[in-house]
């Protein structure tokens, strides 16, 4: 009885560290955490740099990273033909990452 009740024990801690890892990771010590954001949610000048530069492709992946202060965001753009990715650090311009041709 005493095994098996360390046992699960021992279970549970190392599950709850392992889903806060994944949960968050730190940055100069500064907890970091991504999620899924919509579109309208992003800061008026990269959502209008997004409708003008990039308006024949949809977003299939928009993230932000970090704190409410000072978030990054990563966005992925696609239409028939290409890939971009895209990153912005400082909430105003988005900088390219990646663009790659879709293989037929």
């Amino acid at each position: 009885m005493k095994k098996t009740f360390l046992g699960a024990v021992l279970f549970l801690v190392i599950s709850a560290t392992q889903v806060t890892a994944a949960d968050c990771t730190t940055l100069n010590g500064q907890p970091r955490t991504e999620r899924n954001i919509l579109s309208n949610q992003l800061p008026t000048a990269l959502l209008a740099e997004i409708k003008r530069d990039y308006k024949d492709y949809w977003i299939t992946e928009l993230s932000q990273e970090g704190k409410s202060r000072h978030p990054d965001y990563s966005i992925t753009l696609e239409n028939a033909d290409q890939v971009v990715r895209l990153h912005s650090s400082d909430s105003k311009n988005w900088v390219i990452i990646n663009a790659s041709v879709k293989s037929n």
